[in-house]
């Protein structure tokens, strides 16, 4: 097993990591080169692949109709979403059969999608690392890792959509039994929301060390998902300040990145926001959000990033002894 680089004597800093992550993409993206950028698109757009969360809904409807057992009835008329759990309770086996499938098939999808983001996570490290834009030979080379960072993600997503279709089962179960008591569904809906937050940001930070930390230390050092994690564990609790101010940072990037994205679909009617047009005319956004965790995981001993920049474009900054811009 490889061992664990020293700890940084200094306090990471997550600002000088985005100032040097901002060089590393001046360098390197500019001057303007279509193909270049239209390579790491695509990459970025792989990259992107099952990164978001899950989201779903509930079908419903706005009354009783001439399916469900009951309906328009004067003992359920006044309750449409009773008729609904009557007809659910009566055809136990049809709804048991749907959901299993409609599960199947989710599950089934949310494997290829997270296997094809998996293999492209590592592929696009490399590019951002070393400044190439090579797709077929990085997606080769780091194929174990991949299937080990695979295995991880898949997990979590799973134990994701358990919980949340556990939380989903028990907001509509509380609506069907609690439909004509209305103070007593507005507690059991109160009482959930805690649950759900906390759920949300727990996913949310668990994908953040995985795709942020997790994966370059598993190209730094060879290690497995796991064994990566854990040390990702281990750097958090030895600079709990640095982690908060980049999640922090982050969700102040993510927030400015929306709005740039925003103002660039207003301007181009929407075509921008067609898959692999986004991430190639917003690659710096993209290619900067990639560097910067590359830059705060090199204060801490783990160096993914190339010391040099393309010969056309003036050289990055000098480091510092805290692996920021001297």
């Amino acid at each position: 097993m490889t061992t664990p680089p020293p700890l940084a004597t200094l306090e990471p800093s997550p600002i000088d990591a985005a100032q040097s992550a901002f060089e590393h993409t001046r360098g390197h993206l500019f001057p303007f080169r279509f193909e270049r950028w239209l390579a790491l698109g695509l990459i970025t757009f792989l990259d992107q692949c099952g990164r978001g969360g899950i989201t779903g809904s509930v079908p419903g409807g706005g009354g009783p109709g001439p399916g469900f057992p009951g309906g328009g009835t004067a003992g359920t008329g006044d309750n449409p979403l009773g008729s609904i759990g009557a007809w659910m309770g009566a055809n136990v086996g049809l709804v048991v059969g749907l959901a299993a499938l409609v599960i199947a098939l989710v599950v089934a999808f949310m494997a290829l999608v997270l296997w094809i983001n998996s293999r492209a996570t590592f592929v696009y490290i490399e590019n951002v690392a070393t400044g190439g834009t090579d797709i077929a030979r990085p997606w080769r080379a780091h194929a174990d890792r991949a299937r080990s960072y695979f295995a991880w993600r898949f997990g979590l997503a799973l134990g994701l959509m358990v919980a949340v279709l556990c939380l989903v089962g028990l907001v509509v179960a509380s609506v069907l039994t609690l439909a004509d008591k209305g103070y007593q569904l507005a507690i059991a809906l109160v009482l959930l929301v805690p649950w759900i937050v906390l759920l949300i940001v727990a996913a949310a930070l668990l994908s953040v060390a995985l795709r942020d930390f997790a994966a370059p230390i598993q190209m730094a050092t060879g290690v497995s998902c796991g064994d990566a994690l854990r040390r990702v564990g281990h750097l958090v609790r030895a600079h709990p300040l640095a982690f908060f101010l980049y999640v922090v940072l982050k969700v102040v990037f993510g927030i400015l990145q929306g709005v740039v994205l925003l103002m660039a679909a207003c301007l181009t009617c929407c075509c921008i926001l067609i898959p692999v047009v986004t991430q190639t005319f917003l690659q710096p956004l993209f290619y900067f959000e990639r560097a910067w965790p590359l830059y705060l995981l090199r204060q801490m001993g783990y160096d993914l990033v190339t010391a040099a920049a393309p010969v056309s474009t003036p050289p990055l900054l000098p480091l510092g002894p805290t692996g920021g811009l001297a």
